[in-house]
């Protein structure tokens, strides 16, 4: 499933940085925006902080602002190997993973982030496709964001974004497939077997050089292709060649089609996102080259759109949240939901149990009140002092809560009680809505309550296009004072 959210997806290019906001939850994503900035420096120690720079005024310039962000890693940064797993199972493929690539490596597996797709299981093996990136390089590129006051939710790679959004716009799905994703100073040839990522290479020539020399290209792609396929053990040919980012001319894909032995076709895959035109008008582009599929591709996948590599996803310790982007946006509607549905279940359902048990607390109360009285007539006296359950029932203040602001006025992410005597507030309630209008409305309208008293400090907040509160509410005028 695609979620629907607004995603900024950053990817640092050379000395350009580059930020586009996309929304998705479509088949394909729709461009909100596209803003960019080359990082301008004298010397190599300048670097870190002119990208810096060039980061916000990127994001300065935004006007559109997004929910969350995603890094797009460059594939030539990248480490990929083709790996089989002598066993079947994921969670046992999982950790089999990093032991089985540490042969490969000329550096510790501890400098080394890394996550896996499973491509397919063949003969109670299981053949997999492992990326890593140095620690370092990644770390670097984090800490760009984190001066530019952003973190980041995920780490992807540009070979699987430009791929993701690639797929997206085919018609056929099955079999072997390669394409071929020609940019500026590199191109990246990968190959899909069904909906999978199962391969891809980064090649270092260029739009210039597949354009002035494609002999040279259809070389490289065959001699890659045939690398791959002496170690695919999953069965049939590759029949089609796509290549994207590049116009080329009859001649040149028919020189490529008689080398490389298959169909070609080329695709300019932007020109076919909603609002694509209007945001390269607005920058002066003419998105040529691949040079925003990859960002907006990794946000693409980030969103549900499928073959993303998050390179954060088992080191904390790495700057960010590691966490999954699909997770993050659903919490909130999540969390909503559920507490809607626990009072529903609760009131209609859990009334006659919930009423059995009062009535056994009731009793319970009778007889601690029938022992204290007996101890008091053997000589305690009056320092005995017991506690009078005096507060009305959970399900009345949610019940209450939930009345006074009805569905769609606001969405509640946290709710807590205190118990008597406790340092804090009786209810806090946060949560967030569309504007402030409806704060006031919501806030008014529990202020009218005769179960609670409220603070007036509310502490709203703008956030994005949101307005978050928190509400503090106390059990009488003496309690509030009191604390």
């Amino acid at each position: 499933m695609i979620v629907t959210a607004k995603i900024g997806a950053i990817e640092i290019f050379g000395n350009e940085v580059r930020v586009a906001v996309i929304k998705t939850g479509g088949r394909l994503p729709k461009i909100l925006e596209l803003q960019s900035c080359k990082a301008e420096y004298d010397s190599p120690e300048d670097r870190v902080t002119a990208l810096v720079q060039a980061l916000n005024t990127a994001l300065d310039n935004l006007k559109i602002h997004p929910a969350t962000y995603v890094l797009c890693v460059s594939s030539s940064s990248t480490i990929v190997r083709s790996l089989t797993i002598p066993f079947k199972g994921l969670n046992r493929v999982d950790k089999a993973v990093p032991f089985e690539i540490e042969p490969h490596l000329a550096f510790p597996l501890e400098d080394l982030l890394l996550d896996h797709s499973v491509i397919t299981e063949i003969d109670g093996n299981t053949e997999v496709l492992a990326v890593g990136v140095r620690r370092q390089h990644l770390e670097e590129q984090l800490h760009i964001l984190a001066e530019a006051g952003v973190e980041a939710e995920l780490a992807a790679v540009d070979a699987a974004g430009m791929t993701a959004l690639w797929q997206a716009v085919q018609k056929k799905t099955r079999g072997l497939r390669a394409v071929l994703h020609v940019r500026a100073d590199n191109a990246v040839l990968a190959v899909m077997f069904n909906n999978v990522l199962a391969y891809f290479r980064n090649i270092h020539i260029g739009v210039e050089q597949v354009s002035e020399n494609p002999m040279r290209a259809a070389r490289e792609v065959q001699n890659t292709l045939r690398a791959f396929l002496a170690k695919w053990r999953g069965g049939g040919d590759i029949t089609t060649l796509s290549i994207t980012g590049v116009d080329l001319s009859p001649d040149a894909i028919k020189l490529i089609e008689d080398t490389v032995g298959c169909s070609v076709d080329t695709v300019n895959v932007i020109n076919y996102l909603k609002g694509a035109a209007e945001a390269l008008n607005k920058i002066g582009q003419d998105g040529a080259n691949n040079r925003w599929e990859s960002a907006i591709g990794v946000g693409y996948s980030a969103a549900g759109g499928g073959l993303a590599f998050n390179l954060m996803r088992d080191k904390p310790q790495v700057q960010g949240a590691v966490r999954s982007v699909v997770a993050h946006l659903m919490f909130s509607a999540c969390l909503a939901l559920l507490f809607l549905l626990g009072c529903a279940w609760y009131y209609h359902e859990g009334r006659l149990r919930n009423e059995t048990v009062i009535e056994t607390t009731r009793s319970e109360i009778a007889a601690l009140e029938q022992e204290i009285e007996a101890m008091a007539a053997e000589g305690l006296g009056e320092d005995v002092e017991y506690a009078v359950f005096s507060d009305p029932p959970l399900l009345d203040i949610l019940k209450e809560v939930a009345v006074r602001i009805p569905e769609g006025k606001a969405v509640i992410t946290d709710f807590r009680v205190s118990a008597p005597g406790a340092r804090t507030p009786w209810l806090e309630i946060s949560g967030s809505t569309g504007s402030a209008a409806e704060f006031e409305a919501a806030f008014e309208s529990l202020k009218a309550s005769q179960l609670f008293v409220l603070d007036d400090n509310a502490d709203p907040r703008l956030q994005g296009e949101r307005t978050t509160f928190r509400i503090r509410a106390y059990r009488s005028q003496e309690e509030k004072d009191a604390l």
